[in-house]
C-alpha cells in the first residue's frame, strides 16, 4: 500500500502492482533526477516506489561504499597496464572532506531525506558530471556539498 497525494493535495491510498515496480526500476535515472530536483515521492506510484528503494539501508550502504571507492581511487596512482576508474583524481582529493561527510551521512542511523540519497546516487552515476569529466560545467565540491546537505533532516 502506498500513500499518494492527488492533484488537490489530498491523500489517497494506492496499491503497487508488479508492473509498477518494473517501471520504477526501468525509469530509475529519470525518477532519481525528479526526486533530486524536489519532486514529492507521494506524487506518483513510480516516484513512491523509487523513493522506497532509495531509502533502504542497503542502498545507502552501497552508495557510501561507492564514495569510499572513489576516494580510494583518487588517492592511488593509476595502475599500470589496466584501465582505472576515470575519476578526476585531483578534484576528488581537493574535496576529500566533503566526500567523507557525504559518506558519513549516508551511513547515519535512521531516516534521511530521499532527495539527498538521489543526489548522491546521481553524483556517482553521472558519467558526464564533474566527478568523471573535466569539461563538466558543475563544480564537484558544490555537488558533493549539495548531496550531503540534502541528507539532513
Amino acid at each position: 500500500m502506498l500513500l499518494l497525494l492527488d492533484a488537490a493535495g489530498c491523500p489517497m491510498v494506492s496499491t503497487a502492482r508488479p508492473w509498477d515496480w518494473l517501471l520504477a526500476r526501468l525509469h530509475a535515472f529519470r525518477l532519481d533526477h525528479a526526486l533530486a530536483d524536489g519532486a514529492s515521492p507521494e506524487a506518483s506510484v513510480e516516484l513512491a516506489l523509487r523513493a522506497r528503494l532509495l531509502a533502504r539501508a542497503r542502498y545507502r550502504r552501497d552508495l557510501a561504499h561507492g564514495v569510499s571507492r572513489v576516494l580510494a581511487v583518487a588517492r592511488q596512482a593509476p595502475p599500470a597496464g589496466r584501465l582505472a576508474v576515470p575519476v578526476c583524481r585531483d578534484r576528488v582529493r581537493a574535496c576529500e572532506d566533503e566526500f567523507t561527510e557525504l559518506m558519513e551521512r549516508l551511513q547515519a542511523v535512521g531516516p534521511v531525506p530521499v532527495r539527498g540519497i538521489a543526489k548522491a546516487g546521481l553524483l556517482l552515476a553521472d558519467a558526464s558530471g564533474p566527478l568523471y569529466r573535466r569539461a563538466a560545467p558543475d563544480d564537484l565540491r558544490a555537488r558533493v556539498r549539495d548531496a550531503a546537505d540534502g541528507l539532513r533532516l
